[in-house]
């Protein structure tokens, strides 16, 4: 590697004629905003211009030779992009108004020593720009701004750039301008071929703008491919991926899920990056698009289930899906989704599965359960899942799936509470609070309606109104703090057109009804307006009415399947003191640790590496600290019992003898190999 500092245009661009800059296609889009970094360098050259300064340093600019041939044809520019494209188009900009002004000669020592190269064909223009920036690109290097018709921001930034430069042409001379941008000075750095370019890149794009890990990761499957290999990944794949998430924020998190899909763990997206690399770099064995395919049915199956509002064949079961938008269990129904895809799970397997994830997130929304350590749940749900589908048959997947999400999830953090548990919650609950409440009322209207009605007018309104007044009082018997308690139940709620709703308001229940008959059809509200009062016992008797229907709509069912002998026994029970943990002990050995178990934090370990660990998990949120204890948000495999058992407890144990197996006896004793 080398690098030194010259002058943008007379050194480093004038001085690579015959050659072009290609900006390849892992670099991430052109994103350089007018009002933000391409204003502040023109108001760098302005101070040019004013002699506050006699050059002004743009940063760094790093490339490797790629492509030779009698002289260097290519070099491929792997950080700088975005100062290097906004200096071509200041240049296009400047030969524009040259050509504007009749100064043809002006304009053709532009085109000659910093635009073109003297020969047509692939090489003609100094810079070739990525893919998706092409197209507006040519139209400026070809003189047909007026015709673009795309959104583009390197379109934009040309007209802004071109617009602004105008401006300091006539208050100065056009050379004047030309030799401001001339004192622009950038740092070199020519890589050579010992040089690890992934390396660099990833180094540099530590500072400055972060990259995304999906940034990142683009980076890393398309360098040090050639350039027929990146623009076939770009246009088979990466393309297609981008369209379906336009925001890189966005595509990172389906990686996370991806990758959770595929090894049961939801890692963080600190982590996501060298996790992603792992699985290429085990997984990409021939050097095939596998995973790149892969990939992209995935995120196919994140579009069906999230982002898409098309009629599904799996009907009712992932239309109520969609409308919770509910990410937590996005790696577990992708795989659903994939079984089905690939025809080991039939459509009505399929629709149950998703209706019992359905089921599961409802109850533990409308049982105010927290939701935060649900997602970590999924992964090892899923793992579980297909152990035993494994074993058996996708037959049995159903029964398999609510074997461990219900029956075996009793007592666990992530328990599907059940009828007598949504029951008493609910009973006297603030309803009104409650996550998808409105989906919820909705959900008791259309069931059974053989015709559709349109609920999207509707808002959610209080029959005994929010706010007490002196009627209310008097109906309801209650002081302000309790009737405030008792407005708020579920019995209490019902749909009213939004107008209807500001004009109830705090009336009385006559009133109320005046205005309700609008709406009478609807199955929420014929019982009410049958009401010649409305009281406590009204609402009452209506939230038993309604948890009925919650209870009917998203059932609780539980499973006759028995886990495989193989797999019955590892499930085993951390006990000391107060402090509990499940796990299950592999084949190999090693331990994974189940999501709500404990870990005494308040014994340092012996041994430095441990409490190394422990700060390690702490900081990427596998161990949260809850409730005045520290818990395991997410499942995490340890390489043996005995250093899982050292982490939990804070010193030096035989794990073999601590762990133990529903029979009372220790891993030690029933299973140790």
């Amino acid at each position: 590697m080398k690098a030194d500092p010259l002058s943008l245009f007379e050194e480093f661009i004038k001085g690579a004629i015959g050659s072009q800059y290609v900006i390849p296609v892992y670099q991430r889009n052109y994103t350089w905003k007018k009002h933000k970094q391409v204003q502040q360098l023109l108001e760098d050259i302005k101070k040019i211009l004013n002699h506050e300064t006699s050059r002004h340093f743009l940063g760094s600019i790093v490339y490797v030779i790629t492509k030779t041939d009698f002289i260097v044809r290519e070099r491929e520019v792997v950080d700088g992009q975005q100062r290097l494209v906004t200096m071509f188009l200041m240049t296009y900009a400047l030969k524009e108004i040259a050509s504007d002004n009749g100064d043809t000669q002006i304009s053709d020592y532009l085109v000659h020593n910093y635009l073109e190269n003297n020969e047509t064909g692939e090489y003609k223009y100094r810079l070739r720009p990525s893919v998706s920036d092409d197209d507006a690109y040519e139209y400026i290097a070809t003189d047909r701004v007026p015709e673009y018709e795309g959104n583009s921001l390197i379109m934009e930034n040309y007209k802004y750039i071109k617009s602004v430069l105008a401006g300091l042409v006539a208050s100065h001379t056009l050379m004047e301008v030309v030799n401001a941008v001339r004192n622009l000075y950038i740092v070199r750095i020519e890589l050579e071929a010992g040089d690890d370019a992934q390396q660099i890149f990833e180094s540099i794009n530590s500072t400055g703008e972060k990259l995304t890990p999906a940034d990142l990761i683009r980076n890393f499957i398309m360098m040090n491919r050639n350039n027929a290999d990146q623009e076939h990944i770009y246009h088979s794949y990466w393309l297609k991926l981008e369209k379906i998430f336009p925001e890189s924020k966005k595509l990172s998190e389906f990686f996370r899920f991806f990758l959770a899909s595929k090894n049961y763990v939801l890692v963080t997206e600190k982590d996501l990056y060298e996790a992603f690399k792992q699985y290429w770099k085990e997984k990409n064995i021939n050097g095939s698009d596998s995973i790149l395919e892969d990939l992209l049915i995935y995120a196919r199956h994140f579009e069906r289930l999230y982002l898409s509002a098309k009629r599904d064949e799996l009907g009712e079961s992932i239309g109520d899906f969609r409308r919770m938008q509910s990410f937590m269990p996005a790696p577990f129904v992708m795989r659903i989704l994939e079984h089905y895809r690939v025809g080991e799970i039939d459509k009505e397997q399929t629709s149950s599965i998703i209706k019992l994830i359905n089921t599961f997130l409802v109850r533990r929304y409308i049982n105010d359960q927290d939701t935060s350590a649900i997602s970590r749940f999924f992964p090892g749900y899923l793992r579980n899942v297909e152990s035993q589908v494994a074993l058996h048959s996708f037959k049995d997947m159903y029964d398999i799936c609510v074997f461990y999400l219900v029956n075996e999830n009793k007592g666990k953090a992530a328990y599907m509470p059940d009828d007598s548990q949504t029951r008493a919650f609910l009973t006297t609950a603030n309803a009104y609070a409650l996550s998808n409440i409105r989906w919820i009322l909705d959900k008791i209207e259309l069931t059974g309606n053989p015709i559709g009605i349109d609920l999207s007018s509707l808002s959610i309104e209080h029959i005994m109104p929010q706010t007490i007044n002196e009627y209310w009082a008097s109906v309801s018997g209650l002081d302000e703090d309790h009737y405030t308690s008792v407005v708020n139940r579920i019995g209490n709620l019902t749909l009213a057109a939004a107008s209807d709703n500001s004009k109830m308001g705090n009336n009385d229940f006559a009133y109320k009804k005046t205005v309700l008959a609008s709406t009478k059809h609807l199955k929420l509200n014929a019982d009410i307006y049958t009401k010649e009062s409305w009281t406590v016992k009204d609402i009452e008797d209506r939230t038993q009415f309604l948890i009925d229907q919650i209870i009917a709509l998203f059932p609780y069912v539980q499973s006759t399947y028995k886990e495989s002998k193989e797999c019955a026994n590892r499930h085993i029970t951390l006990s000391v003191g107060s402090l509990m943990a499940l796990g299950y002990l592999n084949e190999d050995n090693s331990l994974t640790v189940f999501a709500g178990s404990e870990v005494r934090y308040s014994t340092s370990p012996n041994a430095g590496s441990l409490k190394e660990l422990r700060d390690e998990l702490l900081d990427q949120e596998i161990v949260e600290y809850n409730g005045g204890r520290y818990i395991f948000a997410q499942d995490y495999t340890f390489n043996s019992p005995s250093t899982a058992t050292d982490f939990l407890l804070g010193g030096s144990n035989n794990g073999w003898n601590y762990w133990k197996v529903e029979t009372g006896q220790t891993i030690n004793e029933a299973l140790r190999k």
